[in-house]
């Protein structure tokens, strides 16, 4: 079984997903049908795929998860205690899977969980059906009932791995709507895993093969399904012996279901992808090499090989993109916990999940948005009792929205909490020691706000676990810029705060420009680039220990990239080439001077070895066409490293003073 062990793994997980979505939609709704039914089938399913595999506390845990979840589908009662133990229970699973995953083979302790469930489950009022598999454990084999007898061809698509265990599976929920009489193959064929990909089963039930269609027909990785009545378990044995000499002359009635998608594992897509990327290379490589040459054939070659390079540069990045769901779907279950915690009613209203993203910038924008989302409700969000006072509804809003805006995804994270008053972020700077009076008097609004951003700042009173140690806005922004994406902030006081991340689609092939610096090369991601202009010497002004230049009536700070780089800049130039960088958290842009802009160039970002990770100023290396290595400028981090060695100048200049 080890062979299945990771499958088993991911499609648990799955599961897990859907009972802790369903659990939710269920405690809002209690008559929601659709829900309960698919909570009760991946309760089902997670049971007999977990049995298959001899983990029995995982079987024996999510028996009684359905038991209790047929309870409720029957009585369509169900209260927030009862959700809490079932949570309660996914977490369990959820730890389970988790160390299965890391190779540790540890049962969890379920005697506990059962207890719960035993106290809060739901007692039919009906007289309840007697289950098929306690009569068998009670040794009455001789059970007699009436009904139709029914044959069942079931087809398994052609790439199902768990054949064994899907037709156990199958003649398991079968055996719910009647008696299952005999089986092709056996049971004990089944067992030990000679199974192919047709099933036929002899059933005696009264509920009609609409309800046994259906019944088939809601597990995973059944192709087709057909059901004919039959007079006697003779003619079974006959259609059963006519399959075995013939398998391909199965002819089903219908097809229910036909696979669509298919799993690959991520290290593969990486592989395929820095494949890409090095074709990329050879592909400007090729480029460069004939274009000098005159030779028609091959320019035209050339020129086929950039449209294929691309199109399955397209397709590979299409590939990896996944909807941003897989993050957002985790947050209601967060929302629900935090708040029942701080005592607040809180709705969450997501938006937007079907966008798509790389998945490595949804991999790592997880963390920054579960700091946004704790903060909403710690600080934004207030009390019940306090939002009536305001005239507010005391259920509080947040909303989590994503949507595309050109190359980029914009993520609000939205609530119409008390907002951030600048006062408070002022005494709280001067207070905590990071500022002086003087300083934030001279700062505007928005530059109070973003003082939120600075490491170990924060207005919390007291230290909790969910707040109050000032790390929270500090790494969304530090997560977000290495991204090479940017974090911005409005807020208004006593109506709430909305925080926008503009991230990247792919962060593994992207457009930079590349520039000259002191006889350098460097690239810097076009993301990172509002304008680039031409300028006179003369054009340069001085306000006070800074030079600026006039941009339409704007003042931008002029920065001399050689200087920040720590190189030579060499002889003095009558024209320079200026890139003006996008706004910072406070509406700023700065002016980058280079000695010359050389071109717009698509680039594979290969990260820096673990030796040079202390180089924070560079995001990473990419390689040329002529074989010559490229480091990656990150511009908001060399801005920032810059801004932060002249704060502390000017705190020693005053020191001595």
């Amino acid at each position: 079984m080890d062979q299945y062990k990771q499958l088993f793994i991911e499609e648990a997980k799955e599961h897990i997903d859907n009972l802790t979505r369903g659990l939710l939609i269920v405690e809002k709704d209690p008559g929601n049908i659709d829900a309960i039914n698919v909570l009760f089938r991946s309760a089902h399913t997670l049971k007999g795929s977990s049995a298959m595999m001899g983990f029995k506390d995982i079987a024996e845990l999510t028996h009684k998860m359905e038991d209790v979840l047929d309870g409720i589908r029957k009585s369509g009662r169900v209260s927030s205690e009862l959700v809490n133990i079932l949570l309660e229970c996914v977490d369990a699973l959820t730890c389970r899977l988790d160390k299965l995953q890391n190779g540790i083979d540890e049962e969890i302790d379920i005697a506990s969980l059962m207890e719960k469930l035993n106290m809060f489950q739901v007692i039919e009022d009906a007289k309840p059906q007697e289950r098929i598999e306690d009569k068998k454990d009670a040794g009455n084999d001789s059970r007699e009932s009436e009904g139709q007898i029914y044959q069942v061809d079931v087809k398994l698509s052609s790439d199902c791995i768990f054949r064994a265990l899907r037709a156990c599976m199958i003649i398991d929920r079968l055996s719910e709507k009647g008696e299952v009489l005999k089986t092709f193959p056996s049971k004990e064929d089944i067992e030990r895993d000679n199974v192919g990909h047709e099933i036929r089963i002899l059933i005696r039930s009264n509920v009609g093969d609409i309800d046994l269609r259906k019944c088939v027909e809601s597990i995973c990785e059944v192709e087709s399904v057909s059901i004919m009545q039959v007079r006697n378990a003779e003619e079974f044995t006959n259609h059963g012996r006519a399959c075995e000499q013939r398998e391909d002359s199965y002819k089903p009635m219908f097809d229910t279901r036909i696979s669509q998608t298919v799993r690959i594992h991520f290290k593969h897509l990486d592989k395929l992808m820095n494949l890409v990327g090095e074709l990329v290379i050879n592909k400007i490589a090729l480029l460069q090499a004939i274009s000098s040459s005159n030779q028609e054939y091959l320019k035209r070659v050339a020129g086929s090989i950039d449209r294929l390079v691309t199109e399955l540069q397209d397709l590979v990045t299409r590939i990896r993109m996944v909807p941003v769901s897989q993050i957002f779907d985790r947050f209601p279950r967060l929302v629900r916990d935090l708040s029942l915690k701080k005592n607040k009613k809180v709705e969450l209203l997501m938006e937007g999940r079907e966008i798509e993203v790389d998945r490595t910038v949804l991999d790592e924008i997880g963390e920054p948005l579960v700091h946004l989302i704790r903060n909403c409700i710690d600080h934004g969000i207030e009390p019940p009792e306090e939002r009536i006072k305001y005239g507010k509804n005391p259920v509080g809003l947040i909303r989590l929205v994503a949507r595309r805006e050109g190359d980029h995804v914009l993520i609000e994270v939205e609530d119409d909490g008390a907002g951030i008053d600048p006062e408070k972020i002022k005494r709280t700077a001067v207070e905590r020691g990071f500022l002086s009076l003087d300083e934030v008097s001279k700062m505007s609004r928005e530059q109070l706000i973003n003082l939120v951003f600075i490491p170990g700042f924060s207005t919390a009173k007291q230290v909790t676990e969910t707040s109050g140690r000032g790390v929270g806005m500090d790494v969304v922004k530090t997560k977000i810029e290495s991204l090479g994406g940017f974090v911005s902030l409005k807020t208004e006081v006593g109506k709430g705060t909305k925080v926008t991340l503009k991230l990247p689609l792919t962060v593994a092939i992207i457009k930079s420009l590349l520039v000259n610096v002191a006889g350098q090369i460097f690239a810097i991601p076009s993301s990172q680039v509002s304008e680039v202009i031409r300028i006179d010497a003369s054009d340069i002004k001085s306000l006070g220990m800074m030079e600026v230049i006039e941009v339409r009536g704007h003042v931008i700070p002029l920065l001399r990239l050689s200087s920040l780089l720590n190189l030579n800049s060499g002889e003095a130039q009558n024209h320079h080439e200026v890139i003006v960088t996008n706004a910072d958290n406070e509406g700023r842009c700065y002016g980058l001077v280079v000695d010359s802009v050389l071109r717009l160039q698509e680039i594979l970002i290969k990260p820096l070895d673990s030796t040079l990770s202390c180089l924070k100023e560079f995001s990473g290396a990419t390689i040329l066409g002529d074989g010559q290595v490229v480091l990656v400028l990150d511009i908001p981090k060399l801005i920032s490293k810059r801004n932060a060695e002249r704060n502390q100048e000017r705190l020693s200049l005053k020191a001595c003073a």
